[in-house]
């Protein structure tokens, strides 16, 4: 199984994409959203990468997340596959 974070296709969330390019996350468009899938069990997004506000960057779990967080936090958001 993947690791995939789905955001919406709007350029307010476009940082998130470019922030989740550089933690390795490869984006495909899926209807309305941007998925961001890894193979890799674990990926790490950073804010600074971003370059975007923090109420956007909290949002960014509203698209939805084939995997489980570790930590969000105003800085980072540490992503896992699904263990089990």
């Amino acid at each position: 199984m993947s690791l995939a974070l789905y955001v919406l296709d709007v350029p307010e969330f476009q940082p998130v994409v470019r922030a989740a390019g550089a933690a390795g996350l490869t984006p495909r468009q899926v209807g309305d959203y941007i998925e961001l899938r890894t193979d890799a069990p674990e990926a790490v997004l950073r804010r600074a990468d971003a370059v975007i506000r923090t109420a956007v960057w909290h949002a960014a779990l509203t698209g939805g997340l084939d995997g489980r967080i570790v930590s969000f936090t105003s800085d980072t958001l540490h992503l896992a596959k699904e263990t089990g």
